[in-house]
């Protein structure tokens, strides 16, 4: 068996709102891992560009499938379609998270906020059933034809508090989206113990060398040094009772690998959900409050908007804001 894995994140810039790092899977019959750039053999079944024309499975980078009237529904198509092919379809979702939430390395689970109700967010939330039903056969059909079946879906949800606790001391955001991240690597070679696997991943802010973070989340693997240039930097993790596991990354690696942009789309998808909670909860205290996507001058505005409520609720700081 060979996997292909890829992991990406959304919400690294804003000041409001979690930061989500997620992991797709492919499995595939083979003895290695085939290029992650799958969607030329996989072009009946899945598109790279959203279209209102076209009935294929929009898999792509999370901003451009965002960028459109239908953002939240060409996600959660991806997304929940890639689940129903592997047999999971979360009603709400409590059970979304509760099927793609990996174990922490960290002693610092999430507490959570008064806003966070998934039990009462039903899912599908803005496409039909339907159209998810046929995203998960158009799934299930283009990876037959490369002997390969959705393999999972992991994520590590990190709130403004959490994340601040992960940047306490010397670490900035970048290490605590390394720490997300590692906890995302350490379930798959969990899961996947004598499989050939190849991880894909953006860039972590344009850092170029990993080899020493790598080292530090998974000590017991020693870690080669295949390739560190301005293109992409690759390494190799020495499994001492399994196959090595190859592990590249690179800029815009979402528009390389399918995986990594199957990943991006789940980690958004999963942000914007939270969001909506969010902005529900404080909408339903401030009347007219406009809703925020969490990004720059907005998230001023809008924690001026709720300062009153924030107060009569007992909400610090911290709970909302991310330190970094």
């Amino acid at each position: 068996m060979a996997i292909l894995v890829g992991i990406d994140e959304a919400g690294y810039g804003p000041h409001l709102g979690p930061l989500v790092v997620a992991a797709a899977a492919f499995d595939f019959a083979s003895d290695e891992p085939p290029d992650p750039d799958l969607w030329p053999s996989l072009e009946e079944h899945l598109s790279k560009q959203p279209s209102a024309r076209d009935s294929r499975v929009v898999v792509c980078d999370s901003k451009l499938a965002y960028r459109n009237s239908r953002g939240l529904a060409t996600l959660e198509r991806a997304v929940l379609g890639f689940l129903a092919a592997g047999g999971h379809r979360p009603p709400d979702l409590a059970a979304l998270l509760g099927l793609l939430t990996v174990p922490c390395a960290q002693a610092d689970s999430n507490t959570a906020s008064p806003w966070e109700k998934p039990e009462a967010h039903a899912l599908p939330a803005a496409s039909a059933p339907g159209d998810v039903d046929l995203a998960a056969g158009l799934f299930e059909k283009g990876l037959r034809t490369l002997d390969g079946r959705p393999g999972g879906l992991w994520a590590n949800v990190a709130s403004a508090a959490r994340l601040n606790r992960l940047m306490d001391g010397d670490r900035n955001k970048a290490d605590a989206l390394f720490a997300l991240t590692a906890d995302l690597m350490a379930e798959v070679l969990r899961r996947y113990p004598a499989a050939a696997i190849h991880i894909t991943m953006d860039r972590h802010g344009g850092r170029r060398y990993y080899a020493e973070l790598l080292s530090g989340a998974l000590p017991m693997m020693p870690v080669e040094t295949v390739e560190e240039s301005p293109a992409l930097s690759r390494y190799r993790l020495l499994r001492p009772d399994g196959p090595p596991v190859t592990i590249t990354v690179r800029d815009r690696c979402e528009t390389w690998s399918l995986a990594t942009a199957l990943a991006s789309m789940a980690a958004k998808y999963l942000r914007e959900l939270h969001m909506i909670q969010f902005n529900a909860y404080f909408q339903a205290r401030v009347p007219g409050l406009k809703p925020t996507a969490g990004y720059g001058l907005d998230a001023w505005r809008f924690l001026d908007d709720i300062a009153a409520t924030t107060a009569a609720d007992g909400l610090a700081g911290p709970a909302l804001l991310r330190a970094r």
